[in-house]
């Protein structure tokens, strides 16, 4: 695989070799079962739950054999001196491993059973050394590290991937374009940040990055790899989007969507609703909005570098087993299969239904876009958008499971009644 690493901080090549030695180790116990692509996540049901679900765990920590104290910001010369120290040597040390486990891949394949043994328990120790002692330290060495030294290339991609995994993808935007400006092009620049330019709606630029990874043979299946196949339609259905926001903002009086606040732990989002090609969807919205049932409810499903998801009525009691499966006394059609229905941006409100024609009111709003939700009439399958974040986006990117809406209140609405079409459930 072409690639600038070398033998610098080796991540990739880590993160490969891991994933062959435990294929391997697999495939020494059972019959490997052939791989099937991952469906891609969508919202929650909001009813029909299928065969319960195990929670999913909070965030794991990262196991820490060795307790290191968080070391605070350089703030002498012999404090920057140090941390530089400690950066080449956890650096050298990851070289280190990566080669051990190279050798430790094809030791495997010719060891006798007992041999076997051994080498994953070696191979054990060495990740175990790699994910809980030197990763979580370059973490925190690597803003410094970059931003005194930009041709530390090592530690901006670090500081690129750091951004986009905590759905940062303005900075990790800016730092991709500061590693592509210094003529760094490695795959983990070409794919993350193509994705991270393709979250931030530059999609022809996003475009010339994966298409370039893929040409060297680097396109990775989950990070830019995920993007490349609907990069292009983007870009045609950004013009269309930027036109559409364009008449929104020149509109006068009665003709202005309706906003809503949501005022939340993390911090205020004010949504702009699009009455124009969802009015029954914003109808619903204000309608609750106004009835106050948003106030207090949590945001019960958060799926980093998806979505986050809220507006469960259920999410207000105290038993976490029915979050995602509440929602009022009746249902919605859906109107995402009108031709003038909107697509899935970075920061679109749209609902969550259980199926056509089921939605109440729960509701996701887009880390980034997202091409496999959008409504396509051939098939009746998507979800229907009604609105998008125009202040407050960066708090969409801080939202975590059980963070609450704290109260959600109509700003702006148009010289009508907002009581929306219903189906009563039976």
């Amino acid at each position: 695989m072409k690639s600038t690493y070398g033998t610098g901080i080796a991540c990739f090549l880590v993160v490969t070799i891991c994933a062959c030695l435990a294929n391997a180790f697999a495939a020494d116990e059972k019959p490997a079962e052939k791989s099937k692509p991952a469906e891609k996540s969508k919202p929650a049901a909001k009813s029909k739950p299928a065969a319960k679900a195990k929670p999913k765990a909070a965030a794991e920590e990262k196991p820490n054999s060795k307790e290191k104290s968080k070391t605070e910001k350089p703030s002498t010369e012999q404090d920057a001196t140090d941390d530089n120290a400690e950066w080449k040597h956890l650096t050298a040390r990851k070289d280190v491993i990566a080669k051990q486990l190279q050798k430790l891949q094809k030791e495997f394949t010719e060891a006798v059973k007992d041999r076997q043994k051994e080498i994953r328990d070696e191979f054990q120790t060495l990740i175990t050394e790699y994910q809980s002692e030197i990763v979580p330290r370059l973490d925190e060495l690597a803003a410094d590290i970059y931003k005194k030294d930009k041709k530390n290339f090592v530690a901006g991609e670090m500081v690129l991937a750091t951004a986009f995994a905590k759905n940062d993808y303005d900075g990790a935007a800016k730092t991709a374009s500061d590693l592509l400006a210094a003529n760094h092009k490695s795959a983990a620049v070409l794919n993350t940040g193509g994705a991270a330019l393709f979250a931030t709606h530059n999609f022809t630029k996003a475009k010339e990055l994966l298409e370039e990874a893929d040409k060297n043979g680097e396109l990775d299946p989950r990070s830019g790899g995920r993007y490349l196949a609907d990069v292009g339609e983007y870009i045609e259905l950004w013009k269309q989007e930027q036109a559409i926001r364009a008449k929104e903002a020149a509109a006068k009086g009665d003709e202005q969507n309706p906003r809503v606040l949501f005022k939340t732990n993390k911090g205020d989002m004010l949504l702009e609703l699009y009455e124009n090609e969802a009015p029954n969807t914003v109808a619903n919205f204000v309608s609750l909005v106004e009835g106050k049932k948003y106030d207090g409810t949590k945001f019960h499903r958060v799926i980093t570098n998806f979505m986050v998801q809220g507006g469960d009525p259920n999410s207000l009691d105290d038993n976490p087993a029915n979050d995602g499966l509440g929602g009022p006394d009746y249902t919605i059609d859906c109107e995402c299969y009108e031709e003038n229905a909107r697509k899935h941006f970075r920061g679109t409100l749209s609902m969550a239904h259980a199926g056509k024609n089921s939605g109440g009111s729960q509701f996701f709003i887009t880390h980034l876009p997202t091409p496999h939700l959008n409504p396509n009439a051939d098939t009746e399958t998507g979800h229907t958008v009604f609105g998008r974040v125009i202040e407050g986006l960066d708090v969409i990117g801080k939202i975590e499971k059980d963070d609450v809406i704290k109260s959600a209140t109509v700003k702006r609405k148009r010289k009508h009644e907002y009581k929306p079409k219903t189906n009563v459930e039976k």
